[in-house]
């Protein structure tokens, strides 16, 4: 039977009404339509003037015969053998021009295979969220052209549950972003000399506001983490082994905080640093603690790097110093013991620097103690 339209007012329709209930021909009162299959409400999702937009979300799986499939609300988007190409379709298939992060859950390890001469990644779109659930991708290629994620003037980007083996250029490249978060990452190499853990840069435009978070692990390899011409950042607390570079290095970048960097083996033999800041880094910067064994350097301000205060230091075994300010300014290491290393303190034209570790300040412009 045709619905019938009325008005409140409408003596007519009120008739109409009337003969039609009297006619037995509708249902009874206490009969009710069935409900709305699942299947139906989920494929009605966001219709409607009221209702709430439905988020895509996809998956990376691998099937029995070992191909990886990737799908988006449940529509293959990817078949085949190439790991990062199955990541980078379903990044493709989530939805275009969106102003909110929708996520890809990665459920499998891979290996990146060979990428030539040219650089091969996944490619990161603004509003977009990588959760590997710990899943592995092993960097294969036989050369320096693997960078497992890259992202390049883009916006609201998140990482997460990540872990990376083998040899990649980077393990992370953000460049010109804003909103970045990254979390929970695992970073180990064989080689001391090969890769670089996270580089978040303003090489192609200007990025601010990043968050490093959750449970942070590298081993092997060159730099751990790396900022330049960051605007605002959070970095936790970070583990840091076994390679010929930094635990935490922040170039140009201020406006942030540091936990602890716990490094071993950083740069041994070499002149860098568990924690450095470098070229005009700061102001406005501040580390929890400096915990270094057996690196180059513990903690090092150098080329007209400032504004930084460092609460705490335990540091020790340093084939280099221990601590060096060199052409610093507005530095403070507030407390915490030095021992043993080539040169425990430096302060190198050092202005409105201070030292204050082993129960002693120092705050001399030039001096080695």
């Amino acid at each position: 039977m045709k619905k019938i339209n009325f008005k409140l007012n409408s003596i007519v329709s009120g008739i109409a009404i009337a003969v039609v209930l009297a006619s037995g021909s509708c249902k009874k009162q206490d009969e009710q339509a069935p409900l709305a299959s699942e299947e139906a409400i989920g494929e009605n999702a966001g219709i409607g003037k009221n209702s709430a937009k439905t988020l895509a979300s996809g998956q990376v799986v691998r099937l029995a015969d070992g191909r990886f499939q990737a799908s988006v609300n449940g529509v293959t988007r990817y078949t085949g053998t190439d790991y990062i190409a199955s990541i980078n379709a379903a990044i493709t298939g989530l939805t275009p021009g969106r102003t909110t992060k929708e996520w890809i859950t990665i459920r499998t390890s891979g290996t990146s295979g060979d990428s030539g001469t040219t650089l091969k990644y996944v490619s990161m779109a603004s509003y977009t969220g990588l959760d590997f659930t710990g899943a592995t991708m092993t960097c294969n290629s036989s050369g320096l052209y693997i960078v497992p994620i890259m992202g390049d003037r883009k916006t609201d980007l998140e990482i997460k549950n990540f872990k990376v083996a083998g040899t990649p250029r980077y393990c992370v490249w953000f460049r010109g972003c804003n909103n970045m978060r990254i979390s929970n990452v695992n970073f180990n190499i064989s080689s001391p000399d090969m890769g670089l853990g996270l580089r978040i840069d303003n090489s192609t435009a200007s990025t601010r506001n990043l968050t490093i978070d959750g449970t942070l692990v590298f081993k092997g390899g060159d730099n751990h983490i790396e900022t330049v011409g960051v605007d605002g950042f959070t970095i936790g607390n970070v583990t840091s082994s076994n390679n010929r570079a930094c635990g935490v290095l922040l170039n140009t970048s201020k406006n942030g905080t540091v936990g602890t960097v716990t490094g071993s083996y950083n740069s041994n033999g070499g002149g860098y640093a568990t924690f450095r800041v470098a070229n005009n880094n700061g102001p406005n910067v501040r580390c929890a603690k400096v915990y270094s064994r057996n690196s180059g350097r513990g903690f090092f301000s150098v080329s007209g790097s400032g504004g930084t205060t460092v609460t705490t230091v335990d540091i020790a075994n340093n084939t280099g110093h221990g601590i060096l300010l060199q052409n610093a300014y507005d530095t403070f290491v507030n407390g915490g013991t030095v021992s043993n290393s080539n040169r425990n303190i430096q302060h190198d034209n050092a202005t409105n620097c201070r030292t204050v570790v082993n129960g002693r300040t120092y705050t001399a412009y030039d001096g080695i103690w």
